[in-house]
């Protein structure tokens, strides 16, 4: 029986359960007994609620919370995450037409999901979500049950920062990469989207004299970005030659959940990039994630930017120059052309735009500052 159905986005919703394109009249019942382990359980109240997530993710098709109630009064929730081969997804027209067809071939995008089946080893303090299901719906789509963690509220703080970064290091530290490994996934980064989109929506005027932008850079930040980007390929060599990781690949804070639980300090989700990543990777998204979020000022990033620096490094069982280098050096690589929200252009030029695009010119300034001392001075990894 499903009685009480509604779904919090404001949408109707059918008895099939449909959200979007990714939850096609799954079978909760089966799901819900096995989760609850009572084979008499059956539902008869159930919600769907849109779980707000970042829009730059191209494989993600939707984020969904499910929960309801049996007959018995338990309560039941789930994550339901669906993914599929960017093909499907709108956010391939962003991508120049002539690298379309080769970035739907090498996108990666069952990365989470293989994390989860096929885990590294992880360090004591983090965990993953439980998978509950994971149910193919065929052409290239998935749609996995996951978990659904209660978190402790309140902001990162310092000390949060520090552990995350020192559990990053040894999760470094216990997957080495084979020596001579390089960054498959960072060079196809490089290679394609920076070179063939993100770099000429830099070099177009346009984008400069834009209100949101023009009151919130400095003048030199165009010509210093557009300077970065052409050491890319220089960078990219010097980061081949330090030693390689397998990592986290998106191990910003909004990935990094608190369980309420203490079941572990952190439960990883949403691992990205996979395969060898330079030492120090992941980092970068440690940094930014607050700061993509308008939740943090620029004049924070220096001193957190050499504290997770340190409490990587000392769990990471590497040469400290090597860490620094693959964590700059993945800061410029990866993070310096999506600093300024430029997919935000169109909207509203409200007050907190003004000052999203105030905070993120400051860490375009930080990043791009980082890069090019970086790429002056490559260090033993010429």
């Amino acid at each position: 029986m499903r009685a009480g159905i509604q779904q919090r986005d404001g949408r109707n919703m059918s008895t099939t359960l449909i959200t979007e394109d990714a939850i096609h009249g799954a079978d909760l019942t089966a799901l819900v007994r096995d989760h609850l382990g009572d084979p008499e359980a059956d539902i008869t109240e159930l919600a769907v609620e849109v779980i707000p997530h970042a829009t730059g993710s191209l494989a993600t098709r939707g984020l969904h919370r499910v929960s309801g109630s049996t007959t018995t009064g338990a309560r039941w929730s789930f994550v339901a995450k669906s993914i599929s081969s960017i093909r499907h997804s709108p956010g391939l027209s962003i991508i120049p037409e002539g690298f379309r067809e080769i970035a739907v071939a090498t996108f990666p995008w069952r990365a989470d999901l293989d994390a989860y089946l096929r885990p590294a080893v992880l360090p004591a303090g983090f965990r993953l979500p439980v998978v509950h299901r994971v149910d193919d719906l065929g052409d290239d789509r998935i749609l996995m049950w996951l978990e659904d963690i209660e978190q402790v509220s309140g902001a990162w703080d310092p000390a949060r920062f520090d552990e995350a970064a020192g559990l990053l290091g040894r999760l470094a530290a216990l997957n080495p990469a084979p020596e001579g490994s390089v960054s498959e996934s960072l060079h196809l980064y490089a290679d394609g989207p920076v070179i063939n989109g993100m770099l000429p929506m830099l070099r177009d005027p346009a984008v400069w004299t834009h209100p949101l932008v023009a009151a919130a850079v400095d003048p030199a930040l165009r010509d210093d970005l557009l300077a970065l980007g052409e050491r890319v390929p220089a960078l990219l060599d010097a980061m081949d030659r330090l030693p390689h990781t397998f990592g986290h690949g998106d191990a910003c804070p909004q990935n990094l959940l608190v369980p309420a639980d203490g079941s572990a300090r952190f439960v990883a989700i949403d691992w990205s990039w996979p395969g060898p990543l330079p030492i120090g990777h992941d980092l970068c998204q440690l940094l930014v994630g607050e700061a993509h979020a308008g939740r943090m000022e620029p004049d924070q990033l220096p001193a957190l930017h050499e504290a997770i620096l340190a409490a990587y490094a000392a769990q990471a069982d590497a040469d400290p120059r090597a860490v620094r280098f693959g964590y700059e050096g993945s800061l410029a690589l990866r993070c310096a052309w999506i600093a300024l929200p430029l997919e935000r252009l169109g909207d509203e030029a409200t007050p907190e735009l003004h000052d999203l695009f105030r905070k993120r010119a400051g860490l375009a300034r930080f990043i791009t500052d980082l890069g090019l001392g970086l790429t002056e001075n490559c260090g033993p990894w010429t």
